[in-house]
């Protein structure tokens, strides 16, 4: 027990796998009762759980020094389960799983093929986790955007921890794959305990304070046509998530000269 609590990986694939135990209880035994009224909040649990399920496989790979590639490819894969949450949550009512899952599937493969392509030209170096780092703040963005458009006012303090999550997630990826470090070293054992603190957190307001059950609809902005303005959505939202990402380890960087 005394080597676990010592060892900030072992220490992260403990709590990881605790959240997932707590969402299977919740979904095989409780059965909230909004599942078979509203699908798509089952849909949605049931992409949280597998999320945290694939986070249990990062956290086994990296204490077990398994290679980075495979490393990046269980993370990825626990962020595109971050977006189906997403989806399913967006969608409401109207989510149809098909569409969904063919998107989930093109969006990891693309992440899937630059952590198997592009690590033999450069390395484990920034420009190869750029992509994974990105992905992973959008999905946690808007992860945290969808609970409050369902949960309102009861899901603001989980949209706190989200951005103190994110804070010390994004720069862990530097101490997992090995790049030059500012002290990030001690936001592993960090990030273990915010595990607690975020899983905890959704368990006390999803599915149960939902009240919301329509589409999440957004103001439209006038465009010459729907392709143009998906196409100029996902440029602004790819764009704005690589400035988040610098922007979050630039923050945690001055933070930890800090201390």
């Amino acid at each position: 027990m005394m080597e676990i609590l010592t060892d900030p990986q072992k220490l992260n694939l403990v709590f990881a796998a605790l959240a997932v135990v707590i969402g299977l209880v919740i979904y095989w035994v409780w059965r909230p009762a909004v599942f078979s009224q509203h699908a798509f909040t089952e849909r949605a649990f049931e992409f949280w759980v597998l999320k945290w399920m694939a986070a249990v496989i990062v956290w086994g790979f990296v204490a077990a020094s398994t290679d980075k590639r495979f490393v990046l490819a269980a993370q990825d894969l626990s962020t595109v389960l971050s977006l189906g949450f997403v989806m399913a949550t967006w969608k409401g009512d109207a989510y149809e799983p098909r569409p969904v899952h063919v998107n989930l599937l093109f969006v990891y493969g693309l992440l899937l093929s630059w952590d198997f392509v592009v690590n033999p030209l450069v390395g484990a170096s920034s420009v190869w986790l750029y992509p994974s780092m990105t992905a992973s703040l959008i999905a946690m963005a808007l992860m945290a955007f969808t609970m409050v458009a369902r949960c309102r006012s009861q899901a603001v303090v989980f949209v706190l921890v989200s951005a103190g999550y994110l804070l010390l997630q994004l720069p862990t990826y530097h101490v997992i794959f090995g790049l030059p470090t500012q002290n990030f070293r001690r936001l592993v054992e960090w990030l273990a305990f915010a595990k607690v603190f975020y899983s905890g957190l959704f368990y006390t307001v999803f599915p149960q304070a939902i009240r919301n059950f329509a589409p999440i609809t957004l103001p439209r902005v006038p465009a010459p046509n729907e392709n143009m303005r998906k196409f100029a959505s996902w440029v602004a939202v790819s764009a704005g998530g690589v400035i988040l990402t610098q922007l979050v380890l630039w923050v945690v960087k001055m933070v930890t000269r800090a201390l």
